[in-house]
């Protein structure tokens, strides 16, 4: 055993690759470990920080003099192949931050997050990353204080895509907090004698399903494995880019971003490229100037974000791997994430279809949409349902602070709560579902806040007495989408899981609950 502590973070190398030169960039230098593997490194060149010419310019240069004020950055990255079977398998031991010297999209995705899950036990949990699938994911990070079981973090696992776990280890070996995304993170005595060993240990975790007693879960959303199938699916996404159909396409960050440290993004180029603030499908078809969109010019195609303290790179994905799309092929639901495809379990996928087609169809005669916007329309539809009362953007404070509420967009006068949402490819569909289900929750629960909202009812929407709690029964609440298509209504599919919940919520008050299509006539 090592004497020493040390921090070790570790990936597994696809077995598609097979030589060093294939995994790390070119140009770099190596050592020979004997025995053990090759350690490639990076000289580190301190420098001034840019902020200090770009900010103070040459104001305090006199003074500055006096100081050495630099910053580096060390790299250094182990390669180890190891007998596996009647072949082997490669694993990269990154120092610093020695994963920069790795090419892009050599690594086993979801090794570490394997490893923890068939490591720890269901209530000695720390931290989860994940990310809720959806229009706009969202990705987000749950930290306890204590050790806790999954139930704690607030998982939907309908929705959520877990992918890091922080947790106390089973195994002695281990040591004891492990951390698992795509590289499997510990502190441990392993040092260079015994590390061989250890990776043995690491490979017979990651190919466990000991996890299945605890987090079976996890497998709502699965990984597609068969490479027929990725890439026929990857054909797919290229073939909505070669007709412009980019619905149900959208970018985002890949992991977790510390904003506060992110200057901006770039496309293609890491230095000299124009600084955007975010990154889109729009930015994205900008930077190919014409060249046809390939699942090659994805894969090779970078987009980086900045730092703002350094001015370096400090996250760096294939534009590929920055997509969300949502595809149905072969009657299966396919969700791209993070550069890899993930099919809907198809039981879970057929009963939220089923759940989305028994929404029944509001009994209201919704005009067409022709205005410049939702709430230039929500006045129409109020004029046009005689009775109504338009309460758009007529926000109701509760709470404390600045938080707010809008109860509807239209009350009619038998009762129908209608919220209204026009319906792109990246409308937030979510928004209008959430916002259905907290205004009905909160009429429901809270005197205080019907208080509120009769002092902006009048004539017979007027509750008579906002401390009786209303029948939930006389009330329907209608979610209207305005579409273009001429089709009947539909959404992306995480968008049903987002109204079947939503229903679950309002249904349980003893609420009617319905959705409508408006159609557009441009």
């Amino acid at each position: 055993m090592a004497d020493k502590t040390n921090k070790l973070t570790i990936y597994l190398i696809k077995s598609v690759y097979s030589e060093f030169s294939e995994i790390v960039e070119d140009g770099i230098a190596s050592i020979e470990v004997p025995g053990v593997g090759t350690f490639y490194l990076e000289s580190s060149h301190p420098r001034p920080p840019s902020w200090l010419s770009t900010f103070f310019k040459s104001t305090i240069d006199e003074a500055l003099a006096r100081f050495s004020l630099l910053t580096a950055s060390a790299k250094g990255l182990l390669l180890i192949r190891l007998p596996d079977g009647d072949g082997f398998q490669i694993f990269a031991l990154a120092f610093g931050h020695g994963r920069h010297l790795l090419r892009d999209d050599v690594v086993e995705e979801r090794f570490g997050l394997k490893i923890v899950l068939n490591s720890v036990a269901n209530d000695s949990l720390r931290s989860i990353d994940k990310v809720t699938l959806g229009s706009v994911p969202k990705q987000s990070r749950e930290q306890i204080s204590r050790e806790s079981p999954a139930g704690s973090f607030g998982i939907d696992v309908e929705q959520d895509l877990i992918s890091a776990v922080t947790g106390r280890s089973r195994l002695e070996a281990f040591g004891r907090t492990i951390s698992g995304k795509d590289a499997f993170a510990t502190s441990t005595k392993i040092d260079v004698e015994n590390v061989g060993a250890f990776l043995v240990t690491c490979l017979q975790q990651f190919r466990s399903e000991d996890y299945k007693a605890d987090f079976d879960w996890i497998d709502q959303i699965a990984e597609v494995r068969s490479v027929r199938k990725q890439t026929e699916l990857n054909d797919a996404i290229v073939a909505r880019f070669t007709e412009r159909e980019y619905a149900h396409i959208w970018m985002v960050p890949p992991e977790i971003v510390d904003w506060a440290d992110a200057v901006g993004f770039r496309y293609g180029r890491r230095k000299r490229a124009e600084l955007v603030p975010d990154i889109d499908v729009a930015g994205l078809v900008t930077e190919a100037n014409d060249e046809p969109i390939t699942l090659e010019w994805l894969k090779k195609t970078s987009i980086y974000l900045i730092s703002a303290r350094t001015d370096d790179v400090l996250l760096g994905w294939p534009a590929f791997r920055c997509l969300y799309a949502e595809l149905e092929l072969d009657g299966y639901t396919y969700v791209l994430n993070g550069g890899k495809w993930y099919a809907v379990a198809a039981n879970f996928a057929q009963q939220v279809k089923n759940a989305f087609v028994n929404v029944p169809d509001a009994d209201c005669e919704c005009p067409s949409y022709a205005h410049i916007n939702e709430g230039e329309y929500n006045e129409y539809l109020s004029a046009a349902l005689q009775g109504s009362c338009c309460l758009d953007a007529d926000l109701i404070q509760y709470g404390g602070g600045s938080s707010s509420i809008e109860f509807c967009d239209v009350l009619t006068i038998d009762k129908k709560l209608i919220h209204v949402k026009r319906y792109s490819g990246s409308s937030q569909l979510s928004h209008l579902f959430s916002q259905g289900a907290v205004s009905g929750e909160l009429f429901m629960q809270d005197a205080a806040f019907r208080a509120k909202l009769n002092e902006k009812l009048e004539g017979p929407h007027k509750l008579e007495d906002p401390r009786v709690r209303p029948i939930p029964q006389d009330y329907e609440i209608v979610f209207a989408i305005i579409s273009k298509s001429p089709r009947s209504l539909d959404i992306p599919f995480f968008s049903k899981v987002t109204l079947r919940n939503a229903c679950r919520r309002l249904e349980g008050y003893g609420y009617k609950v319905s959705k409508k299509k408006i159609p557009t006539v441009y």
